[in-house]
């Protein structure tokens, strides 16, 4: 039962939210999003068509170079040894420390 009260209260105190939010500010409210399919492959597919939407030709390419860098360092730190592992490491932990400058040498 306290469940019920707790739900009910829970969803008027949000709807009591957006709407001072939309007299607030109108053209920041949040927008009413549309109604979730029922079907999960209609939601699929609807999540997909927002993705290609979303990802432009552009924005694709940037992401491939991204990942092929990344990919790249990610190969040269598997090749050091030990001991140029530990001294890089020391060197980033102390270039952080400094914000971001080389400690000045004595």
């Amino acid at each position: 039962m306290f469940e019920f009260l707790k739900a009910k209260f829970e969803k008027d105190a949000q709807a009591a939210i957006e709407r001072r939010a939309r007299q607030l500010a109108p053209d920041k409210a949040p927008k009413a999003q549309p109604p979730k399919p029922a079907d999960p492959a209609a939601a699929i597919a609807h999540m997909q068509s927002q993705v290609r939407d979303f990802i432009s030709p552009e924005r694709k390419a940037l992401i491939a170079n991204a990942m092929r860098v990344h990919r790249a360092k990610q190969q040269i730190l598997a090749e050091l040894d030990d001991e140029s592992r530990a001294k890089l490491v020391a060197m980033a932990i102390t270039t952080l420390l400094n914000n971001g400058s080389m400690p000045k040498k004595p």
